[in-house]
């Protein structure tokens, strides 16, 4: 079979600003690949599995990997797979790299050549990462002249880098193996954001018992099952507050939580912030 490989000038039209966002709603199956470019996927939600001559991972809301140039993969049985593609120039970050390379999970993510590395965000994890992602995608989009655009841009690439580097170093490897082995809790988690859920019921789910769920919850985001769901509806919640339009009643009621000082709560706890406080940067960062 052919190698396809995608090339630097289908998507940088402008030398000097080699850096672009494209979310893929929804990616779809996609043969064996290569880029001339460096490849980061973010994947928001949906379920995938990213191959490579060798292996094959699953992919599932959280799921971070890298593709370095030249190096093949692609997608197959792919369900309602959405995920941004940051893409950006083999020498963008390495001109201005600057004490980057220092960061070792900065180098175990996106220094190796011959590997795709890699990890599981937590649902908190993302709530924060992925408003970066968003405006990325629009100060790279960003084509008027002299509004520093394409800096700021840049700026955010930076900032994801060494978020995911640190967010790497501070998870053990096999953390993110024990989270695979969960997929089916967590999944049922997702379909269950606007509600509480039992132990008991997600014992059932997985099959296991309630020590057992509970240690490999441990191991994997250092959190209960019980825990992580509350972080996944608080970043359900963040989702609803990055939308606009509703109230924190309604915000809180969508998430599954009853009692909005309980919410309050919960969100301080996972996010550092009220939900109001959270909103009102969220907001001014967008205008």
């Amino acid at each position: 079979m052919s190698e396809t490989i995608l090339d630097e000038s289908s998507f940088f039209y402008e030398p000097a600003m080699q850096l672009k966002v494209i979310k893929r709603d929804p990616e779809l199956p996609y043969r064996l690949h290569s880029h001339e470019f460096h490849e980061l996927v973010f994947v928001v939600s949906g379920r995938g599995i990213n191959f490579t001559k060798d292996e094959e991972f699953m992919l599932r809301e959280g799921s971070v990997f890298f593709v370095p140039p030249g190096l093949e993969h692609g997608y197959k049985h792919v369900e309602n797979l959405v995920l941004y593609n940051i893409i950006y120039g083999r020498n963008l970050v390495s001109r201005h790299a600057l004490d980057l390379t220092e960061l070792p999970g900065y180098c175990s993510i996106f220094l190796q050549a011959d590997t795709i590395p890699s990890l599981s965000l937590s649902p908190s994890q993302i709530a924060e990462l992925l408003p970066l992602i968003q405006l990325m995608e629009k100060e790279a989009d960003d084509q008027s002249y002299g509004s520093g655009s394409r800096t700021l841009a840049y700026a955010y690439l930076v900032e994801l880098l060494v978020s995911l580097g640190r967010i790497y170093d501070q998870t053990p490897n096999e953390a993110n193996q024990t989270a695979r082995r969960l997929w089916e809790v967590i999944s049922y988690m997702d379909s269950h954001l606007d509600r509480a859920l039992s132990t008991e019921e997600l014992r059932d789910v997985a099959n296991m018992s309630t020590s057992t769920l509970n240690r490999c919850f441990k191991q994997s985001t250092g959190l209960s099952p019980i825990e992580f769901h509350i972080h996944k509806r608080i970043a359900y919640a963040c989702s609803l507050i990055q939308k606009r339009g509703l109230s924190m009643a309604q915000v809180s009621e969508a998430s599954g939580f009853n009692d909005p000082n309980y919410f309050s709560r919960q969100f301080r706890k996972v996010m550092g912030m009220s939900p109001k406080q959270y909103q009102r940067i969220f907001t001014s960062r967008f205008t």
